[in-house]
């Protein structure tokens, strides 16, 4: 009987369109972002479009079925018995728990007729060393948690809630798939949320990398998350984080902020000077994967919309494959400058028109942005939005819904 999940379909698209291409596709994103549901939708999308079942091979090594394959060999050796005479699609689900995966994957791409998938949790799988773990061609394919889209379709809140309330909601519990199966309970919501906070940071950053000052560590984490949408310096980082009485380093700073962000929990965006052309990576702003997962360390009273907001939509132009930075035009800022192959766009985030001495100083800092880029106010203002000058205004679901 076919197992009925949720459709992820922005990421299912990826994998069609990768379909028998000589790349292994590999499926990255921070622990329960809903990596393995995705392999299972994508063994149905082949078995619906005539893949016979005996040519699909799906291993998920947590497991006790595949308990028995512990190293590269048994791997190998496993999968040359299930192939078939025409092309197989073989999907390995966690495959860190395979002892020098790597060599069996770069083996089976040589040898035999078949198109690889791949997942594995972050404590071993990151994308920052694929390249040095798969010999050949790959494609990444990062997978972030739901889209406010995505959470109406898997949460199916009640409709006698609005929209608003809805996405009330999202901000508060945020993103991650799972929670859409918990009570809609802050507290159950909350203790599953720092349970994946607190298996990200010591499995995927503390007993990964060894880090030996793990309350240094999520000291300058916590610092991050209180801090989403405002820009610093690694130096100002170190500045404000301490362990016990003692200061620490810009290196060491730096160190921690990759290990974040190969556990896909911080991101960073770097601040871009438009009059010079040029990215300035000693500053940065930085967000956090889930909003409920910043509720979960930080507690609700902490709630500042605006800046949840900016993150939201930080993580959905991600999503859109853009490029993401934080720009800057003389003295002023604009929120974000994305880049994609077929568009660029100035955004700015003002959460209301009534603040009238913020909106016009954001309004007037895109006005002196040259070029036919497109230009954005996203707002959590409703109704009729004006335009001014090709500068379109739009409220926050509308953007996030089109």
């Amino acid at each position: 009987m076919e197992l009925k999940i949720k459709n992820r379909d922005m990421y299912l698209s990826q994998l069609i369109s990768y379909r028998d291409t000589p790349l292994i596709k590999v499926v990255t994103g921070i622990r329960r972002c809903g990596k393995s549901t995705l392999l299972e939708l994508w063994k149905q999308e082949l078995l619906r479009s005539g893949v016979p079942a005996k040519n699909i091979i799906h291993i998920n090594f947590e497991s006790m079925q595949f308990d028995n394959i512990k190293d590269y060999r048994s791997l190998y050796a496993w999968v040359e018995r299930q192939l078939q005479p025409t092309r197989t699609y073989l999907m390995l689900d966690e495959i860190q728990q395979v002892k020098d995966w790597q060599k069996a994957v770069n083996a089976l791409t040589v040898d035999m007729d078949i198109d690889i998938y791949l997942t594995g949790s972050n404590d071993y799988l990151l994308s920052s060393e694929l390249s040095t773990l798969i010999t050949g061609r790959y494609v990444e394919i990062q997978m972030f948690p739901l889209s406010f889209k995505e959470f109406l379709d898997f949460q199916e809140l009640g409709r006698e809630l609005s929209l608003q309330e809805k996405f009330d909601s999202y901000l508060k519990y945020g993103s991650m798939p799972a929670v859409s199966s918990l009570p809609l309970d802050g507290q159950v919501i909350t203790n599953f949320l720092q349970g994946i906070y607190n298996t990200v940071i010591m499995k995927d950053v503390i007993q990964r990398n060894v880090v030996k000052d793990a309350l240094l560590l999520e000291s300058v984490l916590r610092y991050l998350m209180q801090n989403i949408g405002t820009i610093f310096s690694t130096k100002k980082i170190g500045e404000n984080c301490t362990s016990g009485s003692r200061r620490t380093s810009q290196e060491v700073v730096e160190s921690y902020l990759n290990m974040f962000e190969q556990a896909f929990v911080i991101y960073q965006a770097n601040q871009f000077d438009i009059k010079k052309n040029h990215v300035n990576p000693n500053l940065s702003k930085y967000y956090t994967v889930d909003t409920g997962i910043w509720h979960a360390v930080l507690g609700y009273h902490t709630l500042n919309k605006e800046s949840l907001i900016e993150n939201i939509v930080y993580l959905e132009l991600l999503r859109r494959n853009f490029e993401v930075f934080v720009g800057k035009i003389e003295s002023h800022e604009i929120t974000f400058i994305a880049n994609r192959h077929d568009l660029q766009l100035y955004v700015q985030i003002v959460s209301s028109l009534e603040d009238t001495s913020n909106f016009e100083d954001k309004l007037t800092t895109l006005q002196m942005v040259n070029g036919t880029s497109k230009k954005l106010i996203i707002t959590l203002d409703e109704g009729d939005m004006p335009t001014f000058e090709g500068i379109e205004v739009k409220n926050v679901l509308d953007f996030l819904l089109e």
